[in-house]
C-alpha cells in the first residue's frame, strides 16, 4: 500500500500521534458512498429505513396520549385511495423521467463541476429532512445549528482560520477583539460571494458614515476625536484623516472602531446610543448612491469615489450579478489578466493598484480564486498578501476574499502542525508539493496561505460531497458580522450570542434547511476534512485527471498527423480545457468552434431515452480570444487568433473534470479509465472529422479515389478489402480494388491505374509482409507516402512497426489493426489527402 502523500520523514515528527498514523486502508471511498452500481444499496436501505422508523417512534412518543387523527377507517375512503394511486402514477412517471438525467454517479461522468453525495451526506440530508428544521434561530433548531456549528468548526480548522465561533460568547466580547472565526451555510457560491461583498462594502465604508455623523450632529462630534491606526501604521484622529486615508484604513482598524464605538455607547445613555443608530448615515441604511450623495455634498472638498474589485478574468459569472446587487454596478468589478497557468497575474495586479494609489482611486477588494471554473487552477494567495503587504506600506489596502466554491476542498491535501497551522510548504513531502508531487509547489504555497485572507467561500456541494443546496461562508473575523446584523423583534436574542441564538440577523438568507447542516455534519464527521479523511478523495481525483491527461496525450500523439489534442494549459487540479485539431490544421476560430461543438454534442446529456447510448460525458466552455490572446498565441495560428480577436470572438473549449473517487479504480479487461476515456474520444472526433470532411453522397464512379488492397486471401469475409466496402464512407470516395501478396508482381504494368496501396499485414507471416514492402518500396518504386500498411504492433516476435519505418514508410502510414476494429476513420483520414492527386504512385 502506497504511504499517503503529505510530510516530509522530519516534519512528520511535529504531528501528533493520530495525525502521523496512516489509515488502514486506501479504500475509504468505497466505504462512503452508495458506489457506482450501487454496491452499498443494502447499507444504506438499512440505514435508511432506521431513520425513518426511529423518526416515527420520536413521534409516537411525543405526548403518547394525543389522539391519532389518521385511523385506518380513513385510509379505506375511496378520497384516501384515490390519493394514494395517484401519488404513486405520479411517482412513478417522475422516476421515469429522472433517469433521462446525466448520470452523476458514474465514473464516465467526467462532465461538469457535481459529484455523487457520500453515504453519510445523504442519510444525514435524509433525517434532517424528516426533521424540517430552520436553522435561522436556535430557539427552533437547536440540534441542527449546533451540527452548523460542528461543521464549521471543522471547516476553519481545514482552512487555518482561527478557532470557530462558540455556541455563546463571554458578556464584554463584543466591546474587545476576541480571535474567532465566524460563518455559515447557504444555498451556494452566488449567495456566499454576495455575502462577502456585502460585508466588505459596509465594512469599508463605516470610517466614512462615523466622520460623516459627527460632522452632521452636534451631539455626536466627539467621535471625530476617536484615534485610528492608518495603513501605514500612524495614529491619527478620524477626523484628521482625508476621504482617501480612511477608505484605506485596515479591517482590523475598523472593526476596532466600531467595537470601541459600541463599548462607548453601551457604557452611556441607552438614548444615545438610539440617538447614534439612527443618526448614522451608514450605506445600509440610505443606499449606496444617497450615501455618497451626502457624503460629498458634506465634504465637497475632499469627496469619496465608487470603489473597485479585482478579480482574475477566469472569474465566475456570479461576481458580476453581485456587483450589480450591492449596488457598486458590473462595471467597477475590474478582470485582471491570467498568467499562463490560468491564475491572476499578480504583476498586473500590481501595476493596476499602483495606479489606484496614484490616481486615488479606492479599492475595495482583491479576490483570488482556488479552482477556476475552467482550469480548477489555484490563483498565487501568497504573492497576493505578498502585493497587499507592498502596497499597504504605501497606503492602499484591501479586503481580501478568496473565491474557493470550486477547490477548497484541496486544503484537506495539506496536514497541520500540533498547533493548527499549515506544515511549512518546504517540508511538505516530494509526493505532495513538487515537479513530480500531486500539485505544484506553489500551489501548495497559495493553499498554505488561507488563513491570510479576510473571508472565504467553499460549496460542500461540490468537492464536499453533500447534496444540493449547500454553500459555505467564513470569515477570519467574527465581528465583521455585525456590519449587516438585522433583527426581528418577534424572535429573542441575547447580545452575547455566538453561534446561536437569533442566527438569521447575520445572514443574508433567512430560512435555512437544516437537513443541509446534518448531511455536512455526519460527512466530516465520518470522513474528517485531513489528509488522511477527505484529503484521500481530492487525491484520488487528482492523481486520475493526470492520468487522464497522459492517457490523451498518448492516444493522439500515436497517430500522427490525424488529429491534434492542443491542452489550453496542462492540468494541475482536476479539471482540463483542451481543444482537437483536425489534420488540415484549422482555418478560423469559427470553423474550430463548429467542429468542437460536434465533438460536444456527441457526449453530452440531451435527454436520451436510453442513458447508455452515452459512453462517456464532457463538458464544454467559452473563453473570450481577445483576453487570452496570450495563451491561445501556442493553441492556434497566429493570424487565425488575431481575427478572432478583431472580430470579438470567443473559443468553445472541451472540458473534462474528475470528481469521483471511483475514477482511479476502474481497471478491466478492456483497458484503465483513463484510456478508455481517450479512445472514445479520439474515436468520436476522428467520426466527426470524416463526417465533415466528406458528403454523405457517393461521389460518381469516375471521381472516387481508387486504392489497391493487398492481402493474403483478397475479398476474404474477415479480409481488410471486404471490410472497408461495408464503410458507407469508404465507398463513397473511394475505388477499393484488392489482390493477393502472389499474384501483386503480375499486376506492376497496371499500378498506375490507382493512387495508394493498402498492405494488410498477415501477423503470422510478418516477414513475407515485410518483402513485399521491399520490392514495392525499391523495385515498384512506390514512393513510401502512397503507401498504407496495417498491421498489429507485434506479430510472431516482430516488430512490424519498427521495421516497416526502416523501410521508409511514415509513422502515420502504419495503422494498427485495433483501430479498425471500431471504425475505418483513420485510414479515410490517411487517404483523403490524396483524393485529389492526379498521378498514381509510380
Amino acid at each position: 500500500m502506497p504511504r499517503p502523500v503529505g510530510l516530509t520523514p522530519a516534519s512528520r515528527q511535529q504531528l501528533p500521534p493520530a495525525m502521523s498514523t496512516p489509515p488502514s486502508s486506501d479504500a475509504l471511498h468505497k466505504a462512503a458512498f452508495l458506489g457506482p452500481k450501487g454496491e452499498n444499496a443494502d447499507e444504506l436501505e438499512r440505514l435508511l429505513l432506521e431513520v425513518l422508523r426511529d423518526h416515527v417512534f420520536w413521534r409516537r412518543n411525543f405526548h403518547p396520549r394525543d389522539p391519532r387523527l389518521i385511523d385506518e377507517r380513513d385510509k379505506r375512503t375511496e378520497a384516501f385511495d384515490d390519493m394514494s394511486a395517484r401519488l404513486r402514477d405520479e411517482l412513478s412517471k417522475i422516476l421515469a423521467e429522472l433517469k433521462r438525467a446525466a448520470p452523476l454517479y458514474s465514473p464516465r461522468q467526467v462532465a461538469h463541476i457535481v459529484s455523487d453525495p457520500s453515504l453519510p451526506a445523504f442519510v444525514g440530508y435524509f433525517a434532517g429532512l424528516l426533521y424540517n428544521q430552520n436553522n435561522v434561530v436556535a430557539e427552533v433548531s437547536p440540534e441542527t445549528v449546533r451540527e452548523e456549528r460542528a461543521y464549521f468548526k471543522a471547516l476553519a480548522e481545514m482552512v487555518g482560520y482561527p478557532t470557530f465561533l462558540p455556541e455563546t460568547l463571554p458578556r464584554d466580547a463584543h466591546a474587545r477583539r476576541s480571535a474567532y472565526s465566524w460563518g455559515h451555510l447557504c444555498s451556494g457560491g452566488t449567495v456566499a460571494n454576495l455575502e462577502t461583498l456585502w460585508i466588505a462594502r459596509n465594512i469599508r465604508l463605516y470610517p466614512l458614515a462615523v466622520r460623516l455623523v459627527a460632522h452632521q450632529t452636534d451631539a455626536l462630534a466627539s467621535f471625530a476625536d476617536l484615534e485610528v491606526t492608518t495603513a501605514t501604521g500612524e495614529r491619527a484622529a478620524l477626523d484628521a484623516l482625508s476621504t482617501w486615508r480612511l477608505s484605506n484604513l485596515p479591517i482590523d482598524a475598523i472593526t476596532d472602531l466600531h467595537l470601541r464605538i459600541k463599548a462607548t455607547l453601551q457604557e452611556g445613555p441607552p438614548a444615545r446610543a438610539q440617538a447614534f443608530q439612527e443618526a448614522l448615515p451608514s450605506v445600509r441604511r440610505a443606499g449606496l448612491a444617497s450615501f455618497l450623495l451626502q457624503y460629498n455634498r458634506a465634504f465637497p472638498d475632499d469627496p469619496a469615489r465608487l470603489p473597485k474589485v479585482f478579480i482574475s478574468q477566469a472569474t465566475h459569472y456570479c461576481w458580476q450579478k453581485n456587483m450589480d446587487v450591492v449596488g457598486l454596478g458590473a462595471d467597477a468589478l475590474e478582470t485582471v489578466p491570467v498568467d499562463d497557468r490560468i491564475r491572476l497575474d499578480t504583476d498586473a495586479l500590481r501595476e493596476r493598484l499602483h495606479a489606484c494609489i496614484e490616481n486615488r482611486q479606492p479599492v475595495l477588494g482583491v479576490v483570488s480564486i482556488v479552482g477556476t471554473t475552467e482550469e480548477g487552477a489555484i490563483d498565487p494567495l501568497h504573492e497576493i498578501e505578498a502585493v497587499r503587504q507592498e502596497v499597504g506600506d504605501a497606503g492602499l489596502t484591501f479586503w481580501h476574499h478568496c473565491d474557493a466554491a470550486f477547490g477548497g476542498f484541496f486544503a484537506s491535501l495539506l496536514p497541520k502542525t500540533e498547533d493548527g497551522n499549515f506544515v511549512p510548504p518546504a517540508q511538505l513531502d516530494d509526493d505532495l508539493a513538487g515537479p513530480d508531487g500531486l500539485l505544484p509547489a506553489d500551489d501548495a504555497e497559495a493553499l498554505a496561505t488561507l488563513p491570510a485572507t479576510d473571508s472565504i467561500t467553499i460549496d460542500p456541494h461540490k468537492f464536499g460531497y453533500v447534496p444540493y443546496p449547500a454553500g459555505a461562508v467564513l470569515f477570519r473575523d467574527y465581528h465583521v458580522r455585525d456590519a449587516i446584523a438585522y433583527k426581528a423583534p418577534y424572535l429573542a436574542d441575547e447580545d452575547q450570542s455566538g453561534f446561536g441564538g437569533f442566527l438569521g440577523q447575520w445572514t443574508l438568507e433567512g430560512s435555512r434547511p437544516g437537513a443541509v447542516a446534518v448531511s455536512c455534519y455526519l460527512s466530516q464527521a465520518m470522513v474528517p476534512l485531513t489528509p488522511d479523511g477527505h484529503g484521500r478523495f481530492m487525491e484520488n481525483c487528482i492523481r486520475a485527471n493526470q492520468q487522464l491527461f497522459e492517457a490523451l496525450t498518448e492516444r493522439f500523439s500515436a497517430a500522427e498527423g490525424e488529429l491534434n489534442l492542443r491542452p489550453f494549459h496542462h492540468p494541475e487540479t482536476v479539471a482540463f480545457c483542451f481543444v482537437i485539431a483536425p489534420a488540415p490544421g484549422v482555418e478560423s476560430v469559427a470553423s474550430l468552434n463548429d467542429y468542437t461543438n460536434r465533438i460536444w454534442q456527441q457526449m453530452t446529456v440531451d435527454g436520451r431515452e436510453d442513458i447508455n447510448q452515452y459512453a462517456f460525458l464532457l463538458s464544454r466552455t467559452e473563453v473570450d480570444v481577445a483576453g487570452y490572446a496570450h495563451i491561445l498565441e501556442d493553441l492556434l495560428p497566429t493570424d487565425v487568433v488575431q481575427e478572432a480577436a478583431e472580430n470579438g470572438a470567443s473559443l468553445t473549449l472541451l472540458r473534462t473534470c474528475l470528481m469521483n473517487p471511483f475514477q482511479s479504480d476502474w481497471n478491466t479487461d478492456e483497458g484503465a479509465f483513463p484510456d478508455q476515456v481517450a479512445d472514445f474520444l479520439y474515436d468520436v472526433a476522428l467520426e466527426e472529422s470524416v463526417a465533415h470532411t466528406f458528403p454523405p453522397a457517393p461521389r460518381p464512379s469516375a471521381d472516387r479515389h481508387p486504392i489497391l488492397v493487398v492481402e493474403q486471401t483478397p475479398r476474404a469475409q474477415e479480409g481488410l478489402a471486404r471490410y472497408l466496402e461495408h464503410d458507407e464512407k469508404v465507398v463513397a470516395h473511394f475505388d477499393v480494388r484488392s489482390c493477393s501478396a502472389a499474384t501483386l508482381k503480375d499486376r506492376r504494368d497496371r499500378m498506375g491505374e490507382v493512387r495508394d496501396l493498402v498492405l494488410h499485414v498477415d501477423p503470422s507471416a510478418p516477414s513475407q509482409a515485410l518483402r513485399i514492402t521491399r520490392w514495392l518500396v525499391d523495385e515498384a518504386q512506390i514512393d513510401p507516402e502512397h503507401l498504407l500498411a496495417v498491421t498489429t504492433q507485434h506479430s510472431n516476435g516482430t516488430d512490424v512497426t519498427a521495421r516497416l519505418g526502416a523501410l521508409g514508410l511514415p509513422a502515420r502510414n502504419v495503422i494498427l489493426e485495433s483501430d479498425l476494429l471500431t471504425s475505418t476513420r483513420r485510414l479515410v483520414l490517411q487517404l483523403s489527402a490524396r483524393r485529389s492527386a492526379t498521378a498514381g504512385p509510380s
